[in-house]
């Protein structure tokens, strides 16, 4: 893939992926082109089309094929015509500079890694998520595509997560958890006490330590470091609790007319939450350690998360996040090759002082 230079980002988009498109998928595209994205379709050019409104020039490649949610994440190789492997080729070619999907997760995984790779020095690419919590949104990292993980690979989750949110939430130095069942040191499995002692060797990342849950919710936090498993779960249980406390509160406001009128009042302040507690704000997942911008939206997702989705790649082709992550690595690696030269030098002065010793 080729820098984009000076021209204007383009980012290309799976028009069928998704339980809904191509519809919904073609009327975010032209939402986001309306808010300035340059955006490019990708997939069945009748189907797309016949969604357009006519005034809109996007420009539409053909894909005539389509992966589906439930096919293995392997297909992709052997489906270079369906409009995720053509979406993913057209930045590959340098035909665009990010790409975004609301198809297959393992399908969009597979993909990017065999076109793009990963970036030097990535052990694991990692999916992301945005959580809302009390006073803003916390960022996790991974949310489904490492279920095991070393300590180092949350070790580099951090650092690639960190550079995330400084170019998308423009936070210079975000707060880092790692997430434990105690904020005590000590506390947790194996995984989280060996990778909380590497994290506290990391000096310019602002960990803070280990976080509960709970703390995560009250946004402790600004960057929540996991392994997919846990993650997947955390993020889906936010999910599913949010969903269901708005279904109980509609069910009860129409339980009386007292509870109706009181709900009359109470509109503009339900829809308020309502908007923090919906996952279309955030658009996607980002797919951070390959060696392009990729977000995956949600396969439910509507216009409006499809459009933010675009908006995000977007920024993060522009802001150059894939250099930004490298640098977080690069300063790791220094770090470690540092340390790595510091026990190395108090070796040979032990080996010293005892071969002194023996003379």
């Amino acid at each position: 893939m080729s820098s984009n230079g000076h021209r204007p980002v383009r980012v290309v988009v799976d028009a069928m992926g998704g339980d809904h498109g191509p519809s919904e998928v073609v009327r975010g595209a032209q939402m986001a082109a309306e808010r300035g994205v340059r955006v490019t379709l990708v997939g069945r050019p009748d189907a797309i089309r016949g969604c357009l409104d006519q005034t809109e020039e996007i420009p539409v490649i053909e894909a005539p094929d389509v992966i589906t949610m439930g096919e293995a994440p392997t297909v992709i190789q052997k489906r270079p015509d369906s409009s995720l492997a053509r979406a993913i080729d057209l930045v590959t070619q340098g035909e665009g500079d990010a790409a975004v999907s609301a198809g297959n997760s393992g399908a969009i995984m597979a993909g990017a890694l065999l076109a793009w790779g990963r970036q030097a020095g990535v052990m694991r690419p990692a999916y992301g998520g945005e959580m809302p919590t009390r006073n803003g949104h916390t960022f996790i990292l991974d949310i489904g595509a490492n279920a095991d993980c070393r300590p180092e690979y949350l070790l580099q989750f951090a650092a690639m997560g960190a550079a995330y949110m400084q170019i998308v939430h423009g936070m210079r130095h975000p707060r880092i958890g790692l997430l434990s069942n105690g904020h005590k040191e000590g506390k947790g499995t194996t995984l989280t006490r060996e990778t909380h002692e590497l994290l506290k060797r990391r000096s310019e990342l602002n960990y803070v330590g280990n976080v509960e849950a709970n703390q995560v919710f009250e946004g402790a936090v600004d960057l929540v470091v996991t392994d997919g498993f846990t993650g997947n779960i955390l993020l889906k249980t936010a999910e599913g609790v949010a969903q269901e406390i708005f279904n109980l509160i509609r069910t009860e406001v129409n339980r009386d007319p007292i509870s109706k009128a009181g709900a009359m009042l109470m509109r503009p302040a339900l829809r308020r939450i309502n908007r923090r507690l919906d996952y279309e704000e955030y658009g996607g997942a980002p797919l951070l350690g390959v060696n392009g911008v990729m977000i995956n939206a949600h396969g439910r997702s509507r216009a409006k998360a499809i459009a933010n989705a675009i908006v995000v790649a977007q920024r993060m082709a522009e802001e150059h996040l894939l250099h930004r992550i490298g640098q977080e690595l690069d300063e790791y690696e220094a770090g470690e090759v540092s340390r790595g030269g510091r026990v190395m030098r108090r070796l040979h002065l032990r080996a010293g002082a005892k071969r002194d010793g023996d003379a």
